[in-house]
């Protein structure tokens, strides 16, 4: 070819070797994607890329158990026949992790199923509390004591003052959570209560379980006669005055002291004021 004349068969020539060299590039790197698909690599990502980074595959864990389930796991007449489990995971359940003193009355000595139902029910739903029990059968502390850990049990019956006075002492109060699941007479529920709410913290929690012996003539429970829910009603009439506390019996000062109440199908909550709370509220 020169540069006056056009020869028509070298330029076919040269335009039939391009075609050649595009088509067989483009088969290799068709050949190339396919390889990578095939090996689960991203098409997208250079080899250089892809070896200097590890996918992060998200770690599995099972689900946690919720109050119910531990409960019924370990067989506690919490759940079944009661329900408290409603009251418990919606106000437990949110402190859960937290390191909390806890006090519950009644290890389930008089339990047709033995002691000790709630005892691992606590140990589990709350992983970091410090437990105490008190419990009046000493012969049943005594034979299941072998199976105890990470719990401090005193023995001694709820309703004598100078047995609750001493267990003050020596536990030295401060509790987070103090539960009653001990006799369910109503002298045992009312005295625990003026007697042990002084020494919940500050904005902590006091329930009574089986609140349905105060309508029970065998526990004492006769209309008009002093029972336990006669006196969560004084509770609710002292907290709506002007002023915390005139009115109640004997000096009761839970009163003064109580923030608010939230009761449930056979149980109550009472819900200690915080140090932020004022004495007198208008």
């Amino acid at each position: 070819m020169s540069g006056k004349f056009w020869n028509p068969v070298s330029a076919c020539a040269i335009i039939g070797i391009l075609f050649l060299f595009t088509t067989l590039w483009n088969l290799q790197s068709h050949d190339n994607l396919y390889r990578q698909q095939a090996d689960g690599q991203d098409p997208a990502v250079s080899e250089d890329e892809a070896g200097s980074s590890e996918v992060e595959v998200p770690e599995l864990t099972e689900p946690r158990l919720s109050f119910l389930e531990i409960a019924t796991k370990h067989g506690t007449d919490k759940v079944n026949p009661h329900h408290y489990n409603h009251m418990y995971e919606k106000y437990l359940d949110p402190v859960r992790d937290r390191p909390l003193k806890m006090l519950e009355i009644g290890l389930g000595c008089n339990m047709a199923y033995g002691p000790g139902k709630s005892y691992y029910t606590w140990l589990e739903f709350l992983p970091n509390v410090d437990l105490y029990y008190i419990e009046y059968d000493r012969a049943c502390v005594e034979k299941w004591s072998h199976d105890m850990k990470n719990v401090k049990v005193f023995t001694g019956d709820q309703a004598d003052t100078k047995f609750l006075e001493t267990f003050i002492s020596a536990s030295g109060g401060g509790f987070d959570i103090i539960i009653d699941d001990g006799g369910h007479f109503m002298n045992q529920q009312i005295t625990s209560l003026n007697k042990l709410f002084p020494i919940v913290k500050p904005g902590g929690m006091y329930f009574i379980e089986d609140l349905a012996t105060s309508y029970q003539d065998s526990y004492g429970g006769k209309k008009g006669s002093g029972t336990m829910m006669e006196m969560v009603q004084e509770l609710l009439d002292d907290l709506n005055r002007n002023v915390g506390g005139p009115g109640l019996k004997d000096g009761n000062t839970v009163g003064q002291e109580m923030r608010s109440v939230e009761c449930g199908e056979e149980i109550c909550a009472f819900f200690k004021k915080g140090l932020g709370d004022t004495e007198i509220r208008l």
